[in-house]
């Protein structure tokens, strides 16, 4: 099986046209490793690696920078000789290209999967969502992607704009490292690069939509309830799964009445159960009397209509 493709940012500031054009042809070269290398002006802050070069005052101003947000650098100094993170003034695409490839390396590499190797099947995330050590703070890292799971709040942390349909996809990627964090140091490094909160409610719905395999399946016939609305983005769930999700609060349901009342595949519907039963939300009443698909004609209940009322939707769509 091949490695899977890593995603990396480089950032540059102070280059000359001449390193400018040869970082850029260094990092072209790199897909040879399976290095995916987006390229892009330093901005303080969301890169792997930077590239510097230029005066040396002002590159030591860059390179300060670089150390308090935690990013690698990598020095093209007039005068320098070649050691690990700086290269000579007219260092060639090959010596940029080889540089490259060992700093990105180090920093792909997962510093506690040795300690804590993942169980099978169980992406890196979710196992530090479900980790019963007493660290409660997790930075997750793919290249320049950056996550902090908060098990204290049950919530992920991620920098502006991003957005959990953009993770859930990567779930399973083996270029995922984990670092335990102190309040301290998400307080002073991590918090202004990474402001929105996104509940694990959230995060368990939005998998279901976009990669359910990823969840432990519910047993066929489990009659389920939740015990309250969960939290949802609207940009990771489909507006069809919002009344039945809203009948799941209000009443106890299995999977194929609830299939047969909204309208939806039998698959889909269990996808939300075990969303439900992964977040913690599912009320399980195995002895439930199944509620009965009223005819289309009938008024749905004030939460039904809130519902439908919120998020725009038409109300007898959602029926069978």
């Amino acid at each position: 099986m091949n490695t899977p493709i890593r995603h990396f940012r480089v950032a540059h500031a102070g280059l000359d046209l001449l390193h400018g054009t040869r970082l850029k042809l260094a990092c072209s070269l790199l897909l040879a490793e399976r290095m995916d290398i987006r390229l892009q002006p330093w901005n303080g802050e969301q890169a792997d690696l930077l590239v510097v070069g230029g005066d040396p005052s002002a590159m030591a101003v860059l390179q300060q920078q670089a150390r308090t947000q935690g990013v690698a650098t990598l020095r093209i100094v007039r005068g320098a000789t070649a050691a690990p993170g700086v290269l000579p003034h007219g260092a060639s695409v090959r010596d940029i290209n080889q540089e490259l490839a060992g700093l990105l390396g180090a920093v792909g590499e997962a510093p506690d999967a040795a300690e804590h190797p993942a169980p099978a099947g169980m992406p890196l995330l979710l196992r530090a969502m479900q980790s019963p050590a007493t660290a409660s703070l997790y930075l997750l890292q793919r290249g320049a992607t950056r996550v902090v799971v908060d098990t204290a709040t049950r919530s992920l942390a991620l920098p502006t704009g991003a957005s959990l349909s953009e993770i859930v996809p990567l779930l399973d990627d083996l270029a995922w490292s984990s670092t335990p964090l102190d309040a301290d140091t998400f307080q002073h490094q991590y918090v202004y690069l990474l402001p929105r909160r996104h509940s694990f409610e959230a995060l368990y719905f939005c998998i279901a939509r976009h990669r359910p395999q990823l969840l432990p399946a519910v047993a066929a016939g489990t009659s389920m309830q939740l015990l309250h609305w969960p939290d949802l983005d609207h940009r990771d769930v489909p507006a069809s799964w919002l009344l039945p999700i809203a009948r799941l609060h209000a009443a106890s349901w299995t999977s194929t009445a609830l299939a047969a009342a909204s309208g939806l595949p039998h698959d889909t519907v269990q996808f939300l159960f075990s969303a439900a039963a992964s977040s913690g939300l599912a009320k399980h009443q195995e002895n439930a009397v199944l509620p009965s698909p009223r005819p289309a004609g009938l008024r749905d209940s004030r939460f039904l209509t809130w519902v439908a009322r919120r998020f725009g939707l038409d109300l007898q769509a959602g029926r069978a």
